[in-house]
C-alpha cells in the first residue's frame, strides 16, 4: 500500500507564528510597505481630527489599495476578504481588518490626493535610476466604463420618449378623473394608477435632466448630427467607443507616457474622447508636472498625427517621432493627396502619374482669422489615362489644396521614414504597448469600478501608481529572462545611436 504524508488541517501551533516568515524576502508586499512609509501623507492626515475614536492610519489604507490594485484585487469587498484570507495582506495590515465600507469611503474621499503620491513615487523611482526620460512613448487604450452601452440614449430618442411619457401621464390622469366622476367620489387616484403615474413621472424627469445635460455638453446647433448625439444614463461622462477587439463599448480612453528604461509610467491623462489626437499636449504637460523635465525623444503612433502636436513637441524642445497614416492611404487610393509630391523649388505638386500641378490661387490670404490655403490645379489632365480614378471634377482637372501646416507634416513624415527615424520609431511598440497588456492581463484591470470623470481619473491614477510599484519591484528583483531582454534591448539602442 502506498505511503503518503498526513495532512493535519486542524493541527494547532504551540510556537507563535510570524507571518513575515511565510513571505519570500523579495516579495512585492515589502516594497509597497517601504515605499508608502516614505511618502508625505500630510495632505490626508491633516484632514483627520484628534477627537472621537481612533481611525485607521491613511498609510495602512493606501498600502491596502496599492497592493490590491497591483495584484488584481480592485473592489473594497474583495480587499476586505483578502485581509482575512491572504497572508501578504494580513502581514501588510498588521492583522487589522478594515471593513469594505471603510476602504471604499477612504478611496472615494481621497481620490484627489492620489496624483500627489503618483508623482512622489515616480520621483523615488527616478532617484533610484529607473527612469531617465531618454525615450518616452505615449499611447491610449479604451477601457470599459462601469456602465452598459444599452443605457445610452440619443437626443432624438429622448425627445420621442419625453413626448410619449407626457402623453401617457396625461392619459393616466384623464382616466383616473373619469373613474372618479363616474363613482361620484373625490378625485383620488387608485393605487395602480398612482403607481403608474409615479413610475412615468420619475422616468420623465430623468430623461429631461439627461437631455439638458447633453444640450449643455454639445448644443444642438453646434452638432453636425444632433439627432444622433448620445448620453449614458449610468455614467454620463463615459462615451460610446469603437474598439478593435471588443466592438462598440461604453468606455473611457486613458493615456499613458512610458519611459523606455524600465517601463515606468511617467505621465498620464484621462480622456473620454475616442480620438487620441487632442491628448498629446495634455500627456506632455503631465510628464513635465510629474518629473520636472521633458523627454529627450518621444514617439507616438498615427493617432496623434497633427501639426499642433508637432508644434507642441518643438516648443517643449522634444525630439518627437509621430507617425502619419500615409501608408494606409497609399494602399487604399494611390491618387489620394498624400501621394502628390510637393516640390518647393518649383512651387508645384507632382501627381502619381508624373504630371505637374502649378499654383492657381491663394485663399484667405488677407483674412487673419482663417488659415491661408494655396490651391494647385493640373493643366493637362484631360488626356490622362487615370483621370477617372483621380478626379470627378466637372472641369476634368485635379486640384490639390496646401495648408500652412502641411510642411510640418511632410517634414515629420520624412523624419520618421529615414533609417534613423525608423529604428527609433520601431521601439515604440516594445515600450508602451506591453504596459497596456500588463495592466489588462497581468493586473486584470478590464473596466473601471467607479463612475464619473473625476472618480474614474482618480482610479486610473491609483492603477498607474500600483503598476509603477510593480515595475520598481521588478527592477530591483529582475527575473533571469527579464535581464536577458534588457541586455538585448540595450544592445539595440546602442546600434540606433
Amino acid at each position: 500500500m502506498a505511503k503518503f504524508i498526513p495532512t493535519p488541517v486542524d493541527q494547532g501551533h504551540l510556537i507563535p507564528i510570524y507571518l513575515g516568515e511565510w513571505i519570500p524576502e523579495n516579495h512585492l508586499v515589502y516594497l509597497v510597505n517601504d515605499i508608502v512609509d516614505q511618502l508625505n501623507l500630510s495632505s490626508i492626515t491633516n484632514k483627520y481630527s484628534n477627537r472621537g475614536e481612533e481611525a485607521y492610519h491613511p498609510a495602512l489604507l493606501l498600502k491596502i489599495l496599492f497592493y490590491g490594485y497591483a495584484t488584481g484585487i480592485f473592489t473594497s469587498r474583495k480587499l476586505h476578504e483578502a485581509l482575512i484570507e491572504n497572508i501578504p495582506f494580513r502581514w501588510l495590515s498588521g492583522g487589522l481588518r478594515p471593513d469594505h465600507r471603510t476602504i471604499s469611503d477612504f478611496r472615494k474621499d481621497h481620490l484627489a490626493d492620489l496624483p500627489k503620491y503618483f508623482v512622489q513615487i515616480v520621483q523615488i523611482a527616478n532617484d533610484l535610476g529607473y527612469a531617465s526620460l531618454g525615450h518616452v512613448s505615449i499611447d491610449g487604450s479604451k477601457v470599459k466604463a462601469n456602465a452598459s452601452k444599452h443605457k445610452a440614449m440619443s437626443r432624438d430618442r429622448m425627445k420621442k420618449e419625453i413626448e410619449k411619457l407626457e402623453k401617457e401621464i396625461a392619459e393616466v390622469l384623464e382616466k383616473a378623473q373619469q373613474d372618479d366622476q363616474a363613482e361620484g367620489a373625490p378625485s383620488v387616484l387608485f393605487p395602480q394608477a398612482e403607481k403608474e403615474l409615479t413610475t412615468r413621472t420619475i422616468r420623465l424627469d430623468k430623461i429631461k435632466r439627461m437631455l439638458k445635460e447633453l444640450d449643455e455638453r454639445k448644443p444642438e446647433d453646434e452638432s453636425r448630427k444632433p439627432e444622433k448625439d448620445q448620453i449614458n444614463f449610468t455614467d454620463p461622462a463615459s462615451r460610446i467607443m469603437d474598439t478593435k477587439t471588443q466592438g462598440v463599448i461604453q468606455a473611457y480612453n486613458p493615456q499613458i507616457a512610458v519611459d523606455a528604461d524600465h517601463g515606468l509610467i511617467v505621465g498620464l491623462k484621462m480622456s473620454n474622447c475616442s480620438n487620441d489626437k487632442q491628448q498629446f499636449e495634455g500627456v506632455l504637460q503631465s510628464i513635465k508636472e510629474t518629473t520636472g523635465k521633458v523627454p529627450v525623444k518621444m514617439t507616438a503612433d498615427a493617432g496623434y498625427s497633427s501639426a499642433n502636436n508637432i508644434k507642441a513637441a518643438e516648443a517643449s524642445g522634444v525630439d518627437a517621432y509621430i507617425a502619419d497614416s500615409r501608408e494606409a492611404k497609399e494602399a487604399k487610393n494611390r491618387f489620394d493627396k498624400v501621394n502628390f509630391i510637393y516640390q518647393p523649388e518649383m512651387d508645384v505638386y507632382r501627381c502619381p502619374a508624373g504630371r505637374l500641378l502649378p499654383l492657381k490661387t491663394i485663399s484667405n490670404q488677407n483674412d487673419p482669422d482663417k488659415p491661408t490655403v494655396r490651391i494647385y490645379e493640373g493643366q493637362d489632365c484631360k488626356d490622362c489615362e487615370f483621370r477617372s480614378e483621380c478626379t470627378k471634377s466637372k472641369t476634368g482637372k485635379r486640384m490639390v489644396s496646401r495648408y500652412e501646416d502641411d510642411a510640418k507634416k511632410e517634414a515629420m513624415h520624412e523624419k520618421v521614414h529615414n533609417d534613423e527615424g525608423k529604428a527609433i520609431y520601431r521601439m515604440r511598440k516594445a515600450i508602451v504597448e506591453p504596459v497596456w497588456g500588463q495592466i489588462k492581463q497581468c493586473q486584470g484591470f478590464r473596466q473601471f469600478h467607479l463612475r464619473g470623470e473625476k472618480k474614474v481619473e482618480g482610479e486610473f491614477v491609483l492603477l498607474a501608481t500600483a503598476y509603477n510599484l510593480r515595475k520598481i519591484h521588478s527592477a530591483q528583483f529582475p527575473k533571469p529572462s527579464t535581464i536577458y531582454k534588457r541586455e538585448r534591448s540595450a544592445q539595440k539602442r546602442k546600434k540606433v545611436v
